[in-house]
């Protein structure tokens, strides 16, 4: 990775990049090493997940800024990854020969899921010419299938006066950078909170810190946050990591969407899956709503062990299905009813993936818009100056287009850390009005004693609304409840919000899900227990 990291400071560059980059021979480029493949998809898919897929994007430059102008994860013909390019740098270096030289990150993503490979490329320009290019991915959030890919490949260079296409683009980058919160080392974290033992976080929870691809705290507006380790070095582009959700989509995307729609339409999140999906009409969905729904709390399952559905086979098939068809039969048509709607936790992701699809009707249904675009994105991510990665989020490849609304979303650190924020210490408010429904958001992040959701595997773990709680109490020798709100994500993705103001996270590969050193480190920064209650 030192062989794609920018030198600090960079020599301002010569050149101005401005137009096509077009990669050939993609499929001729094809380092490939598997790391950890249980589920062996390097034999299922074979050769084609040793290369990338086709390229051919626009970039321009600003300064030593080279900023791609299609954000997001975009979709592809490849029939495993699609691809997400970030900002990256140009600079000039006496051994380039007059060259100007471009670092810039990027990811692979599954097609269909959503496991996030994080990698860099680099390449020299002069005037319209380009060398080839080259490129290693050699990190990634995925639990079930780790790899390091590479290669050198001939590009090509088309040149074009961007500048007015570009104008958005840019300016959405300013104010995001602008808006991102102040960061500081671990290290300093101790300094700051000698209490503290920064190097413990994560690992002395059974984290592997070689697992571990961004880990952070933030306290009173400070966001002290690891590097971001690779199998060769820190990334050099730790602020704009792209950062897989998985199932922290279903507190971002599900449960947002659904408060911000019952803000608008009082009574939406009662009304039942059956009245709004088609596929769905039965007597088993008459009787559940999207919010029973969003609780997983529906009724409908096989086993009510814990986590039992969700990683049975059919499930996982459901998961990696990327046709709306596929996925809404199996949604609606494979679990029996086995008890009342709202009175037992089952996980389903099948079930958020209903939420999806039962808002989309209801918006179908009134005046029109698309459930993450224009009730997410452009009235919320936008208004929070997030970063572009959220622009987009997974869909179904057909005609329906539909969000997987339960995983599907890709973050930067200070997303994820603004959002959690924005959740529990702002109220949800935007130009000092609620931006969501204020009664159930203060359910989801246990602030109403009398609505804290279901039972979910102990006494001290809850779920409601799309949002987990634990409570810490116990675990910190409080003599009463301390419940924290969490986001939560397979592979092993926690943040948590502690009642402190405090924000925890950690996005690994580990599938270890244990915060143990993140609760004891809010409580250092300010007691947890309450007083008397120690």
């Amino acid at each position: 990775m030192a062989a794609f990291t920018p030198p600090s400071p960079a020599t301002t560059p010569g050149q101005v990049f401005s137009g096509t980059l077009r990669l050939r021979g993609v499929e001729l480029a094809n380092g490939f090493r598997a790391v950890h493949d249980p589920w062996d998809r390097s034999g299922e898919i074979g050769e084609p997940l040793r290369h990338l897929p086709a390229f051919e994007f626009e970039f321009v430059q600003r300064g030593s800024d080279v900023i791609p102008l299609l954000t997001g994860v975009q979709r592809s013909t490849h029939p495993y990854w699609e691809i997400l390019l970030l900002p990256g740098t140009a600079w000039q270096s006496a051994d380039d020969d007059g060259w100007t030289r471009v670092s810039l990150p990027f990811a692979l993503q599954e097609r269909a899921a959503n496991c996030t490979h994080n990698g860099v490329m680099s390449w020299l320009f002069r005037g319209d010419a380009v060398s080839r290019v080259a490129y290693q991915v050699v990190s990634e959030t995925c639990g079930y299938f780790k790899a390091d890919l590479w290669g050198v490949v001939d590009a090509e260079f088309v040149p074009g006066d961007l500048a007015d296409k570009a104008a958005a683009v840019i300016a959405r980058v300013d104010a995001h950078r602008a808006s991102r919160l102040p960061i500081r080392s671990l290290e300093r974290l101790a300094e700051d909170y000698p209490a503290i033992d920064a190097a413990k976080l994560g690992v002395a929870d059974g984290i592997p810190a070689e697992d571990i691809s961004a880990l952070g705290l933030v306290v009173d507006g400070i966001h002290y946050r690891s590097d971001c380790p690779t199998r060769q070095g820190p990334h050099p582009f730790c602020s704009s990591l792209a950062l897989t959700s998985y199932s922290t989509a279903k507190s971002v995307f599900a449960a947002v969407a659904t408060m911000r729609l019952e803000r608008l339409y009082p009574g939406v999140s009662g009304r039942s899956i059956a009245s709004l999906v088609n596929e769905c009409d039965q007597p088993k969905w008459r009787d559940v709503t999207i919010e029973n729904a969003l609780d997983m709390a529906t009724g409908n399952f096989e086993s009510a062990g814990f986590e039992v559905d969700e990683d049975s086979a059919p499930h996982e098939a459901f998961v990696f299905a990327d046709r709306h068809a596929d996925k809404i039969e199996f949604a609606c048509n494979h679990f029996p009813r086995k008890a009342d709607p709202g009175t037992t936790f089952v996980y389903h992701t099948s079930d958020t993936y209903l939420v999806g699809a039962a808002l989309q009707r209801f918006l179908d249904q009134h005046g029109g818009g698309d459930i993450y675009d224009s009730v997410l994105l452009e009235p919320i991510w936008h208004a929070l100056n997030l970063s572009p990665q959220l622009d987009v989020v997974k869909r179904t490849y057909d005609d329906a287009a539909q969000p997987f609304t339960g995983y599907g979303l890709t973050y930067e650190a200070d997303d994820i850390v603004r959002i959690a924020n924005w959740l529990a210490y702002d109220g949800g408010m935007l130009d000092g009005e609620p931006a969501l429904d204020t009664a159930m958001l203060a359910a989801s992040l246990q602030r109403l004693p009398a609505v804290s959701g279901l039972r979910a595997g102990s006494d001290d773990l809850y779920y409601n609304n799309g949002f987990w709680a634990y409570n810490a109490g116990p675990s910190l020798e409080c003599t009463e409840p301390v419940w924290v709100p969490f986001m939560s994500g397979v592979s092993g993705i926690t943040i948590a919000m502690f009642p402190n103001g405090v924000i925890y996270y950690y996005f690994s590969d580990s599938y270890v899900f244990r915060w143990q050193t993140g609760r004891e480190a809010a409580h250092a920064v300010r007691p947890l227990c309450p007083p008397g209650n120690r």
